[in-house]
Protein backbone atom coordinates (compact mmCIF):
# COMPACT_ATOMS: atom_id res chain seq x y z
CA UNK A 1 0.00 0.00 0.00
CA UNK A 2 1.42 3.36 -1.03
CA UNK A 3 1.81 6.03 1.63
CA UNK A 4 -0.50 9.03 1.47
CA UNK A 5 1.35 12.19 0.48
CA UNK A 6 -0.93 15.13 1.30
CA UNK A 7 -0.26 18.71 0.29
CA UNK A 8 0.24 20.64 3.51
CA UNK A 9 -1.05 19.81 6.95
CA UNK A 10 -4.69 19.39 6.09
CA UNK A 11 -7.65 20.61 8.11
CA UNK A 12 -9.55 18.31 10.43
CA UNK A 13 -13.35 18.67 10.24
CA UNK A 14 -16.11 17.17 12.34
CA UNK A 15 -18.52 15.00 10.38
CA UNK A 16 -21.89 16.82 10.25
CA UNK A 17 -24.67 15.31 12.36
CA UNK A 18 -26.88 14.79 9.29
CA UNK A 19 -24.17 12.61 7.73
CA UNK A 20 -23.62 10.68 10.97
CA UNK A 21 -27.36 9.95 11.18
CA UNK A 22 -27.47 8.79 7.55
CA UNK A 23 -24.42 6.52 7.80
CA UNK A 24 -24.97 5.15 11.31
CA UNK A 25 -22.72 4.04 14.13
CA UNK A 26 -19.65 3.21 12.02
CA UNK A 27 -19.25 6.80 10.85
CA UNK A 28 -15.93 8.42 11.77
CA UNK A 29 -16.11 11.44 14.09
CA UNK A 30 -13.81 13.50 11.85
CA UNK A 31 -12.03 13.60 8.49
CA UNK A 32 -8.99 15.51 7.22
CA UNK A 33 -9.30 17.72 4.14
CA UNK A 34 -6.41 18.69 1.84
CA UNK A 35 -5.96 20.77 -1.29
CA UNK A 36 -4.31 17.76 -2.95
CA UNK A 37 -3.84 14.13 -1.98
CA UNK A 38 -1.33 11.79 -3.64
CA UNK A 39 -0.45 8.13 -3.00
CA UNK A 40 2.22 6.33 -4.98
CA UNK A 41 2.44 9.26 -7.39
CA UNK A 42 -1.29 9.09 -8.21
CA UNK A 43 -3.65 11.95 -7.34
CA UNK A 44 -6.62 10.74 -5.27
CA UNK A 45 -9.96 12.14 -4.16
CA UNK A 46 -9.79 10.22 -0.87
CA UNK A 47 -7.94 7.60 1.09
CA UNK A 48 -8.64 5.79 4.36
CA UNK A 49 -5.40 5.03 6.16
CA UNK A 50 -4.82 1.91 8.29
CA UNK A 51 -5.48 3.95 11.44
CA UNK A 52 -9.05 4.54 10.17
CA UNK A 53 -8.63 8.24 9.33
CA UNK A 54 -10.39 9.46 6.18
CA UNK A 55 -8.22 11.87 4.15
CA UNK A 56 -9.89 13.69 1.25
CA UNK A 57 -9.19 16.38 -1.35
CA UNK A 58 -12.66 16.85 -2.87
CA UNK A 59 -16.26 16.96 -1.67
CA UNK A 60 -16.91 13.72 -3.55
CA UNK A 61 -13.84 12.27 -1.86
CA UNK A 62 -15.11 13.20 1.59
CA UNK A 63 -18.47 11.60 0.78
CA UNK A 64 -16.92 8.42 -0.61
CA UNK A 65 -14.40 8.10 2.21
CA UNK A 66 -16.99 8.51 4.93
CA UNK A 67 -19.43 6.11 3.25
CA UNK A 68 -16.68 3.50 2.82
CA UNK A 69 -15.47 3.88 6.40
CA UNK A 70 -19.04 3.45 7.70
CA UNK A 71 -19.70 0.39 5.54
CA UNK A 72 -22.40 2.32 3.65
CA UNK A 73 -20.83 2.65 0.18
CA UNK A 74 -24.20 2.90 -1.66
CA UNK A 75 -24.99 6.06 0.38
CA UNK A 76 -21.99 8.07 -0.93
CA UNK A 77 -24.12 10.17 -3.30
CA UNK A 78 -26.54 11.07 -0.50
CA UNK A 79 -23.58 12.02 1.69
CA UNK A 80 -22.26 14.28 -1.08
CA UNK A 81 -25.69 15.93 -1.39
CA UNK A 82 -25.81 16.56 2.38
CA UNK A 83 -22.29 17.96 2.47
CA UNK A 84 -23.13 20.28 -0.39
CA UNK A 85 -26.53 21.36 0.95
CA UNK A 86 -27.40 20.38 4.55
CA UNK A 87 -30.94 21.74 4.07
CA UNK A 88 -31.72 18.58 2.03
CA UNK A 89 -31.70 16.38 5.16
CA UNK A 90 -35.49 15.91 5.33
CA UNK A 91 -35.86 15.48 1.56
CA UNK A 92 -33.23 12.74 1.45
CA UNK A 93 -34.73 11.05 4.52
CA UNK A 94 -38.12 10.88 2.75
CA UNK A 95 -36.45 9.34 -0.30
CA UNK A 96 -35.19 6.48 1.91
CA UNK A 97 -38.66 5.54 3.20
CA UNK A 98 -38.94 2.72 0.66
CA UNK A 99 -35.36 1.41 0.89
Amino acid sequence: TAAVEPSGEGVEHDVPDSVRILLGDGTPETYVEYDELVAGGVELDWRRTPDGVVHAATLEGVAAGLAWAAGQWPRRFEVAALLEDPSRTEELARDRWFD
